[in-house]
């Protein structure tokens, strides 16, 4: 996202459900947003979606499961193992399982890392950036400001190249 050229320029650049924070290290973050502005056409807009950490409880495990068509069981367990509120940003262990017939056959691990933003404070970035008409939406409800830090928050900004 934040290294991209292209010859063309976009009515529009969507970047859904968090995607966004995966870029963890704040200046390629900058750098994106940057680059996204210049890929788009005056007037596009860029729809993008952030979340806020809710639960940075770092002793809690969570574990979710899901069935394969062919019946194979994946387990994933995520562990939060370091939350740094200064720099925003948190490092969660995941550990993705692969069952067969109740017997492990493949196991993977990611280290996680998340950079959040404040919704004022993304906003702000955007207009530096030289956005325009920032309607912030939660929980893809347009226009309705987020109440709750578990809400999907989506910005919808216009690219204004006067």
């Amino acid at each position: 996202m934040e290294s991209f050229s292209l010859e063309t320029n976009y009515d529009a650049i969507i970047v859904p459900t968090g995607t966004f924070l995966l870029l963890h290290n704040r200046e390629d973050s900058l750098k994106a947003l940057k680059n996204f502005y210049h890929h788009l056409q005056d007037g596009g807009r860029l729809i993008i979606d952030i979340f806020l950490p809710y639960d940075l409880t770092t002793t809690n495990v969570t574990t979710r499961t899901w069935e394969t068509n062919d019946g194979d069981m994946i387990t994933l367990e995520s562990k939060l193992v370091d939350v740094d509120a200064v720099n925003q940003y948190t490092i969660t262990h995941n550990r993705y399982e692969k069952w067969q017939n109740g017997k492990l056959i493949q196991t993977e691990l990611e280290r996680f890392p998340i950079r959040w933003y404040g919704i004022e404070e993304f906003k702000l970035i955007l207009e530096q950036i030289g956005f325009k008409d920032i309607i912030i939406s939660a929980d893809y409800a347009y226009g309705q400001y987020p109440t709750k830090s578990s809400e999907i928050i989506t910005f919808e900004a216009v690219a204004s190249k006067d």
